[in-house]
């Protein structure tokens, strides 16, 4: 797994806000009594300047982290899906408790989200390296989710990634249909709203503590959640080994017709992010004092995903119940996300309480899945999150999703194991338990595997 990516120009600026969202400012003394992020542009030096004057800045560990403040909600309890359980049964629970109301979430306070620059990462100074492998790692350790700014992806792309998203959503439904994911059994191409998986197709095999929110009950306790999707991963041609041999999700994307440019837009972005997702591997790597390029190994042919994403507004009790019904785990290695300005991403504290993730332009939400969170030894958190989109306006994002090779097989790191950390696991192939997911919470064609090495 190698690559890399022109870096990107320094910006670090909070988007405008919608309703509910303390607004923007550039002044650093509103910032300060508002509890804000501010604009910082410039050399990454005189930015994180400015930024540790009105954000907050932890000198011990050199990190800039939010500053923002709660907004007064109703106290109700929220539901708590990070118990582990079986995920070997399809059988359905037998009348199944109510979920309990779900709680609105509330702004981050400083510290709880942190924000990591990661200039140095593209530099020699192999101490600067370390220090940011060494926050990356706690950020991961302590919550699982962290806020890259000043990364290597180029502007440019980002923005054109968003393009093509507003394009194709934008398509009457019978135009998207054409690239319909049921139409093929690789969980490809367009996702209409609330469609969902189909029970005679699952698929794969995962073990006990992977996908914990897939419990037959909660899965059919969901709420009507407005979005839609389109997905697409490395397209291989038809004479492809894998393909030819039938390995699951080895194969072609489904693309819409009359959408020029959409197919080379996604299909170059996925290459680009490929780059970063090996970059970030290397520092999740130094910070669990393994060699710098040791899950190389396991991303030679990655099953990396491109998921573009439109989540229609929703009144503020619906988008809570669809949201919260479909709180989740992400269930590959990790998961770096573009959001727009509207925001609406909540991910769920370990005290329990949901904290609103504020979007940042030009920045990348990066979040660990339950592969990761095993393969560590569950010393990284694989938290789970939310989509609540009652702010009035369309939201999209753009995840993508560094699952690594299907044949992959994880086993706790021996950095990860000792007396104090035994092994909680013996082992899992990766491939299977993404088709175990995959085919749980998406259609698919149900044509059988012509192979299958778990």
């Amino acid at each position: 797994m190698s690559g890399s990516c022109s870096r990107a120009p320094t910006t670090f600026r909070c988007l405008p806000s919608p309703v509910g969202r303390p607004n923007a400012t550039s002044s650093p003394n509103a910032a300060a009594t508002t509890g804000c992020l501010v604009e910082l542009n410039g050399d990454s030096g005189a930015a994180l300047a400015v930024a540790r004057k009105s954000l907050g800045y932890d000198r011990r560990r050199g990190v800039v982290r939010w500053v923002c403040h709660a907004m007064p909600r109703p106290d109700r309890h929220a539901v708590d899906l990070t118990e582990d359980r079986t995920m070997q049964t399809d059988l359905q629970t037998a009348n199944p408790l109510p979920m309990p109301a779900p709680r609105p979430g509330r702004w981050a306070n400083a510290n709880e989200l942190p924000v990591i620059d990661f200039a140095p990462v593209s530099g020699k100074n192999e101490e600067a390296i370390e220090r940011v492998a060494r926050e990356v790692h706690d950020a991961c350790r302590d919550i699982g989710f962290l806020t890259i700014v000043n990364h290597p992806v180029p502007p440019e792309k980002i923005r054109a990634i968003f393009e093509a998203s507003r394009r194709f959503f934008a398509l009457p439904l019978a135009a998207k249909m054409h690239a319909y994911m049921g139409n093929s059994n690789l969980f490809r191409g367009y996702l209409p709203m609330d469609e969902p998986g189909q029970q005679p197709d699952f698929r794969g095999k995962a073990i006990e503590g992977f996908q914990p929110h897939l419990d037959p009950a909660r899965m059919k306790a969901r709420k009507p959640h407005l979005n839609e999707a389109f997905q697409a991963s490395l397209e291989l041609p038809p004479d492809d080994p894998d393909v030819l041999a039938g390995k699951p999700l080895h194969g072609q994307n489904l693309w819409p017709e009359n959408l020029p440019g959409f197919r080379e837009t996604v299909l170059d972005y996925h290459t680009t992010m490929t780059g970063f997702a090996a970059l970030l591997a290397s520092v999740f790597a130094r910070g669990l004092k393994l060699p710098p390029d040791y899950f190389a190994q396991f991303y030679r042919k990655p099953l990396i995903q491109v998921r573009l994403l439109h989540y229609l507004p929703q009144d503020t009790q619906a988008a809570l119940e669809g949201g919260d019904s479909r709180a989740h785990q992400d269930g590959g290695g990790f998961t770096m996300l573009q959001q727009d300005d509207v925001g609406g991403l909540e991910i769920k504290s370990k005290s329990g309480q949901w904290l609103i993730v504020p979007p940042v332009e030009n920045s990348f939400v990066v979040n660990i899945g339950d592969s990761m969170r095993m393969w560590t030894n569950n010393r990284f958190a694989s938290t789970l999150h939310r989509v609540v989109n009652h702010y009035g306006r369309e939201r999209y994002s753009v995840g993508v999703f560094a699952n690594p090779d299907y044949d992959t097989v994880i086993r706790p790191l021996p950095t990860c194991v000792d007396t104090q950390h035994p092994p909680t696991f013996d082992q899992m192939l990766s491939g299977e338990a993404m088709l175990f997911l995959y085919s749980r919470v998406w259609p698919s064609k149900g044509e059988p595997d012509k192979v299958s090495g778990y």
